[in-house]
């Protein structure tokens, strides 16, 4: 009786908590709206600054980008609001035809003209790949970003619930098997719908990360204690409750200083 009213309170206070509204920005960036062009570059020496040269009403201008480090990743943004000698927008294709990369780093400048073909017709948002090796410029992500930057926020936090895990001394091979497949069955879905997913403008985006998260908790307590019989059902809900709020904590860690 004593786990039934642990799990009746925690669904109650989780539901009553998931009720108050959650407001989303565009991470790294100060503005809601997301940035028109995104360049994430590899290969970028430490001092590299890029600009934007665009051609409006007839002139050629530069325009100043935002910089947005995580871990390996060095990217630049170029938002609307940063135009200012433009106060139309007719989508990227026309807003940016012609635009240029300038790249300055150790005194000399690369200009990496922007293909049109990269910018989306009627679009508001493009992201880019540019390696600085060769100061190539591709569309879209590479291939491996996308399923390195999951892995790493799965190992993580794994990492942190296994610790725990470890800690309240449950050792047998079983438990382990159930810890992994448990975690794996609520935490890849949510990490999933992160995938790729750089720049945050949906004002609904965190509410459902949010219930996302309270549902794999809510999931994960149960399933364990159903499937985990090495210690008591009140231990290993114990153990659940705390390994979901530290899981928690490493996942908000990932989406704020590692890419997304």
């Amino acid at each position: 009786m004593k786990i039934k009213r642990f799990l009746i309170a925690l669904y109650a206070f989780l539901l009553l908590f998931a009720i108050f509204p959650a407001e989303a920005f565009a991470y790294g960036a100060s503005t809601y709206h997301p940035p028109a062009i995104t360049v994430v570059t590899y290969n970028a020496p430490d001092d590299l600054e890029i600009q934007i040269e665009v051609q409006k009403n007839g002139e050629r201008f530069p325009v100043q980008t935002e910089c947005t480090r995580r871990a390996w990743e060095l990217s630049f943004q170029l938002y609307r609001e940063g135009i200012f000698r433009s106060n139309t927008f007719w989508g990227n294709e026309k807003d940016f035809a012609g635009a240029v990369l300038l790249c300055q780093t150790g005194g000399e400048e690369h200009r990496v003209p922007i293909p049109q073909e990269f910018l989306t017709p009627g679009g508001n948002r493009d992201i880019m790949t540019l390696d600085c090796h060769s100061w190539t410029l591709r569309s879209g992500l590479p291939a491996w970003r996308g399923p390195v930057t999951l892995a790493v926020r799965l190992l993580l936090i794994l990492a942190v619930k296994a610790l725990l895990f470890r800690l309240m001394n449950y050792k047998q091979l079983r438990s382990w098997l159930c810890f992994l497949g448990v975690n794996l069955a609520t935490q890849l879905p949510v990490n999933l719908s992160l995938y790729n997913m750089m720049w945050v403008d949906d004002m609904n985006l965190y509410s459902a990360i949010f219930v996302g998260l309270l549902l794999a908790l809510l999931a994960e307590i149960l399933l364990l204690v159903i499937l985990v019989q090495e210690n008591s059902k009140n231990r290993t809900a114990t153990y659940a409750t705390t390994a979901n709020l530290l899981g928690v904590g490493a996942f908000l860690a990932a989406l704020t200083w590692l890419p997304v």
